[in-house]
């Protein structure tokens, strides 16, 4: 088994939360990163918050785990000193500008420059729909991050997650809320007194599954956050539904459902509202989720007496166990390429984030701390978002799988837990 040796961490880099639900602090760790400047985006008219453009786009890159990006005061045009930023060992210059066209179209400029060639790597116009300057900003993010790097971002994505408060009386209140990647913009959809578990974004991102006690058992509903209809209750099969999980097709969800008090996978349609049994053991199989392609399924089964990690071949029916450190490892979630798998190691009394290399079993534990819960990967699979516990209060933390760098999503009241990453936007 590896264990990333403990980063030497420096001051907190960033710490924000105007306007938005969670608190933001970035731990930077002391790996070289990508030395790039972000200069201020010319506003040509009524364009609300669109000076902020270049600090979002800031935030963004650093806070993936790969770029060191500096804002500077001063506006850039084509007429670039490559000497001053070449004597301040930067690699790359940002800048451009978003003029209106109209109330509800702006046409944004981009311009990426490699500061030692002295060429342009990237120059366009793009029309864009008033969505939002974050919006805008995010699809800028995701455009920088593949330019320089060959790699497509995950800024223009969403979380959910929920979030538990808990009032002078000791009354609890439960949302599950979607914000953007990086916290702002927050929604709640779903707002109530019973515990709310395992938000689960379908692949297309119209759809959010997700397990609710409002019942009295354990149930999982459908929502449509950005559509107009209305949310759906899987049917009450014969014994508790738990821990969904999406198909790539968007059309059938695995779930875990208890029957006779025994726990095995099944998965249902919703179209044709078929349900199929996955997983037939006397044992406990919980925590399906998908491979890429669909193709295949990870679990977490108890069959051998311990608490692992299993794949399921769905079209040969082959069931193989795939975790063999330790006695407990839980929760598995593929990464976006189906070659590792993001899952809860236990080291000792405590349970961490740890990732596994599915083809030569290879673990690597990824955090040292004591309760992480719940990983997801961001969609181009750089990042993984979990829960954890900081302070006793529950937080969300993404790391960065390019050097250990970790994001803390913390809030003021309450906690927070059961993140999720959407795919890309439609």
């Amino acid at each position: 088994m590896k264990y990333f040796k403990a980063l030497i961490l420096s001051s907190v880099l960033l710490s924000f939360s105007a306007n938005a639900l969670l608190e933001v602090n970035i731990i930077k760790s002391k790996e070289e990163l990508f030395p790039v400047v972000i200069a201020p985006f010319n506003v040509i008219g009524d364009v609300q918050q669109g000076a902020e453009i270049a600090n979002i786009i800031r935030d963004n890159l650093n806070r993936s785990g790969h770029f060191n990006a500096l804002s500077t005061n001063e506006l850039v045009t084509n007429k670039i000193d490559f000497n001053f930023w070449q004597k301040h060992k930067k690699d790359a210059v940002v800048f451009g500008k978003i003029e209106q066209v109209s109330s509800k179209v702006f046409n944004i400029y981009i311009y990426i420059y490699d500061v030692f060639s002295e060429k342009s790597l990237y120059a366009k116009k793009i029309a864009v729909h008033n969505s939002g300057i974050r919006r805008i900003a995010h699809y800028l993010s995701d455009k920088i991050y593949y330019v320089l790097l060959g790699q497509k971002g995950s800024f223009d994505t969403r979380l959910s997650y929920v979030t538990v408060s808990e009032n002078n009386k000791g009354k609890r209140t439960y949302r599950l809320q979607i914000s953007d990647s990086d916290g702002y913009n927050p929604q709640t959809v779903v707002k109530d007194e019973h515990p709310i578990l395992s938000p689960s974004w379908s692949s297309d991102q119209n759809k959010l599954a997700y397990v609710s006690f409002k019942n009295k058992r354990s149930e999982v509903f459908v929502i449509y956050p950005f559509l107009k209809i209305k949310s759906t209750k899987l049917p009450k099969f014969d014994g508790i539904a738990s821990s969904p999980s999406w198909h790539p097709d968007g059309e059938s969800i695995a779930l875990t459902i208890s029957k006779k008090g025994n726990k095995d996978i099944y998965l249902y349609n919703l179209k044709t509202k078929k349900l199929k049994r996955l997983t037939t053991n006397i044992a406990i199989d919980t925590e399906a989720n998908f491979s890429p392609d669909g193709k295949s399924i990870a679990f977490t089964s108890n069959r051998t007496g311990q608490v692992q990690i299993y794949i399921k071949n769905l079209e040969t029916g082959k069931i193989s166990r795939a975790t063999f450190n330790g006695t407990y490892n839980a929760k598995p979630v593929f990464s976006p390429n189906g070659k590792e798998l993001a899952l809860i190691h236990r080291v000792g009394k405590d349970y961490r984030l740890a990732l596994l290399n599915i083809a030569t079993r290879d673990l690597t534990v990824m955090t040292q701390n004591k309760s992480d819960e719940s990983p997801y990967f961001s969609p181009n699979g750089g990042m993984i978002i979990f829960a954890t516990n900081r302070d006793n209060k529950g937080i969300l933390s993404i790391i960065s799988l390019h050097n250990n760098q970790i994001v803390e999503l913390t809030q003021k009241d309450g906690v927070i837990r059961e993140p999720s990453w959407s795919n890309y936007s439609n």
